[in-house]
């Protein structure tokens, strides 16, 4: 989850060289091009690794925030993208022990709070997500601390988590299509998915060049039975990228829909 495209980059004194945690993926993963890798930089990185997580690979994602963090961990960004990788991908447990490697070196880092409040609520910790929730706000309401309260009440099953999600997205830039992305994709994991799809349709009128936000647009217009919509974001998707194996299957999907639930959609748009 770099200026201008979902946070600012943040710095802080540099501090001595990071150790991945125990057991994390990218102390493990090989080198698929050691050329290109020794090539690359921190911005690469870090350009790498969002391109990965917002078109939904969060185990490439995951590799390339770690790279990131190899190459400057003492930069907040990265971080962040890789509690959210582990997040999206529920290694919690993972997510944990990253959550406190960072505080260790950011303890009042608004948004590295937000990110433990997300790890701890999903953990089953919601008082002290809560808890923690609360007081990365009162360090800097940001877009990053209201979209973990957001997440936190969220797990809750608390209805304030769509005023946080809303006030993440008007303290984003306006040019910022990932903070409703995410508020949007939150929603559909649990899925709500009228909430999503208020959300990941704000974000694709920002950026309709994403394939993945289109993808998870038109899960949400399928389960809602909007059928027609639904097959218009899917074919936005197959236009974007042509070889995205889970947008035939939704298609099809939509096509084998029961002849009612189609009719009902159609009285739904």
């Amino acid at each position: 989850m770099a200026e201008g495209r979902f946070t600012k980059l943040e710095g802080a004194k540099t501090t001595s060289g990071l150790t991945p945690p125990p057991g994390s993926i990218a102390r493990d993963a090989p080198k698929k091009n050691p050329v290109v890798e020794d090539e690359a930089n921190y911005p690469t990185f870090v350009l790498r690794a969002d391109e990965a997580f917002y078109t939904g690979n969060f185990r490439d994602a995951l590799r390339h925030y770690s790279r990131a963090l190899q190459e400057k961990n003492n930069q907040i960004y990265p971080w962040i993208g890789q509690i959210s990788a582990l997040i999206a991908m529920r290694q919690y447990k993972e997510a944990e022990l990253w959550s406190n490697r960072a505080l260790d070196q950011f303890p009042e880092d608004s948004s590295l709070l937000s990110q433990r409040a997300r790890v701890l609520a999903h953990t089953g910790n919601i008082k002290r997500a809560i808890g923690v929730s609360d007081f990365a706000i009162s360090k800097a309401a940001t877009n990053w601390s209201w979209l973990g309260r957001g997440e936190v009440l969220l797990v809750a099953n608390d209805a304030n988590a769509m005023f946080c999600f809303t006030k993440a997205v008007e303290a984003a830039e306006k040019d910022d299509w990932r903070t409703p992305f995410l508020a949007g994709f939150a929603y559909l994991n649990k899925r709500q998915w009228a909430n999503a799809e208020e959300f990941l349709k704000k974000s694709v009128e920002i950026n309709p060049r994403n394939h993945f936000t289109w993808f998870c647009l038109a899960q949400a217009l399928t389960e809602l039975s909007y059928t027609d919509r639904a097959r218009d974001a899917v074919q936005r998707v197959l236009q974007l990228k042509p070889d995205f194996l889970p947008a035939r299957e939704l298609e099809l999907k939509i096509f084998r829909r029961p002849f009612f639930r189609q009719v009902f959609g159609f009285f739904k748009r």
